[in-house]
């Protein structure tokens, strides 16, 4: 409370604070301040009597300055406080008396801060229909882990898978338009295919020539020069026959009179090595595992990898891509960019994720479990995605195309126009 009451030149402050409040930090002058009463006049007395130099004004200025500190110091007010002011006015015969409560309150103000990410919509997914192969093969590997998973929508597509009893009708369905797509066509198969006709352009890799094998249980069977004399049971319409072509030639051998080549597509392969009808058998996951689990001595003697290596220098090949109908792109520019990020999710998946995809594959083809996680473990089940219009990539597209027409296998190499650019 203050009070204020005299004349004109008469100044008396009285101070009440609440409970609360504190005062330091002040001289002697000021120590009344533990009684909670402040009284101007006698700071200014004190200030005049210690220092005989100021005057009245200054000593003025100086106590109000001290009792500013003196507040300063109290920091802040803890509770609400009130504080009643009461000035009393004296004019002539006139005396007026003017009270005044005000309540003060310490609002504490709390700001909020969230910060939102926004997630960009999906795209809008682009249909597409793809051929695939409905006995087990890498085609079959996509289908089942694409489906379990929903990867087609994730980057975008909605695929409809159109399955296949054969081969033939597997390549097939690009020209009849029963399909958009073929993912894990022979680069070669394509080869010809455009050559002849079809309306394709290949988007991407897919499984390289390293997922490929010669497998034997035969003890003396441990390199390609090995073969010379046996039966081999290998799918003479495939990469791999026109590679084995092209890198006997190299070190003077000729496949197709050298050795006894049994034309067989890979199941059918796996059943004639088993069965002791030839000496070894071409062959790639899963049929390299399911051979092995009737029979333990099945073994690789010979990574095709190795043979083109040694046949072009280049680090790799390509045993599987995808190609897709010129038309479908034209309408959907984007797509191929978005089946890539499908592929190589699907590819990262098997990786870190090897027993759930040993489940899946299992349940989808109606095989042991365990049988896919061999082959994954081993690292002999390998996907490769990498879009086709990379120089590396095209590089190596083109070197097999140009060692299938050397080899006979066909008549010439396509034009660019054959791999897909952006």
């Amino acid at each position: 409370m203050f009070t204020y009451s005299g004349q004109r030149e008469s100044n008396h402050v009285h101070y009440t604070s609440a409970p609360h409040i504190s005062l330091w930090g002040v001289k002697s002058c000021c120590r009344t301040m533990n009684h909670k009463t402040i009284n101007i006049n006698q700071i200014i007395e004190s200030y005049m009597k210690d220092n005989l130099a100021l005057t009245r004004t200054t000593a003025t200025l100086v106590a109000v300055i001290v009792i500013l500190g003196a507040l300063a110091g109290l920091g802040w007010v803890r509770e609400p406080t009130t504080t009643t002011i009461t000035r009393t006015a004296t004019l002539a015969a006139e005396t007026r008396i003017i009270t005044q409560t005000i309540s003060t309150v310490s609002v504490s103000t709390v700001v909020s801060v969230s910060t939102t990410t926004a997630t960009p919509a999906p795209p809008t997914p682009i249909k597409i229909r793809l051929a695939s192969i409905a006995f087990p093969s890498y085609m079959l590997f996509l289908q089942l882990i694409i489906q379990e998973k929903r990867f087609d929508l994730k980057h975008g597509l909605d695929v409809t898978w159109v399955p296949q009893p054969t081969i033939p009708g597997f390549y097939a369905t690009i020209n009849t338009g029963e399909a958009d797509g073929i993912p894990g066509g022979g680069p070669i198969v394509f080869q010809r295919m455009y050559l002849e006709g079809s309306k394709l352009v290949i988007t991407n890799t897919l499984v390289p020539l390293s997922a490929v094998y010669i497998v034997t249980t035969k003890p003396d069977i441990n390199s390609f020069r090995d073969l010379v004399g046996k039966k081999l049971a290998v799918d003479v319409g495939a990469a791999e026959f026109m590679i084995l072509k092209a890198y006997g030639a190299s070190v003077g051998i000729d496949v197709e009179r050298d050795v006894t080549i049994v034309p067989s597509a890979y199941p059918v392969a796996r059943g004639r090595l088993l069965g002791g009808e030839v000496d070894a058998a071409v062959l790639v996951e899963p049929h390299i595992a399911l051979a092995r689990a009737e029979n333990q001595q099945v073994r690789v003697a010979v990574n095709l990898n190795d043979l083109w290596t040694s046949l072009t220098g280049q680090p790799f090949a390509v045993y599987l891509v995808t190609a897709l109908s010129e038309d479908f792109v034209k309408k959907n520019p984007d797509a191929p960019r978005r089946l890539v990020e499908m592929f190589r999710e699907v590819e990262d998946f098997i990786t870190r994720n090897p027993v759930e995809a040993d489940e899946i594959l299992a349940r989808g083809m109606n095989i042991p479990k365990g049988v896919m996680l061999y082959g994954i473990l081993s690292e002999s089940v390998r996907y490769k995605i990498m879009p086709a219009w990379t120089d590396e990539t095209r590089s190596v597209i083109e070197k097999m195309f140009e060692i299938a027409k050397a080899a006979g296998a066909v008549p010439d190499v396509p034009g660019p126009q054959i791999i897909y650019t952006p």
